[in-house]
């Protein structure tokens, strides 16, 4: 069975498997590339560490707002820099919170040398805290916690 600090961290619900381009690509380049996979944002790196992400929104607001040629236009120019990251050890509140007060929906996530390991979305945290919800709940109805216990946990997530 799961034990909670599996529901609670960032490395739970990160997705590994991030899209990233080089800082002389072309943005039509990173809309194609978007478009094929079904994604909302691409990790520019230097090497494996990030350097900056492009999303649709700055691709909206930087490039087509602005009339540049997508495909002369480099990901550098118009990318988000520096890019937010966390460690895979984060928990999952306060990150969400961060992303509220920094008002960004994604961070790259980075191991201890900087290196490029995932990328977590506000959506990926609501699930995580919806999971460790779920599993909280399942301990109280197999009353494997108390609910004074059960309570208290949802007070320490910030969920109460």
């Amino acid at each position: 069975m799961a034990k909670e600090k599996d529901f609670r961290e960032i490395r739970s619900v990160m997705n590994t498997r991030v899209t990233t381009l080089p800082r002389d690509a072309s943005v039509f380049r990173a809309a194609k590339l978007m478009a094929k996979k079904y994604i909302s944002c691409v990790i520019i790196t230097d090497g494996r560490k990030p350097a900056g992400m492009i999303t649709e929104r700055d691709m909206l607001s930087r490039v087509m707002a602005k009339k540049l040629d997508p495909e002369k236009t480099t990901v550098e120019e118009v990318m988000s820099s520096p890019v937010m990251v966390v460690p895979p050890e984060s928990a999952l509140v306060p990150t969400v919170e961060l992303m509220k007060k920094k008002k960004i929906r994604r961070f790259a996530v980075v191991d201890e040398t900087g290196v490029l390991i995932g990328l977590v979305t506000q959506t990926d945290i609501l699930q995580g805290i919806v999971k460790l919800v779920k599993h909280l709940d399942w301990k109280l109805v197999t009353m494997k916690i108390s609910v004074k216990d059960y309570l208290e946990k949802l007070k320490e997530l910030r969920v109460l």
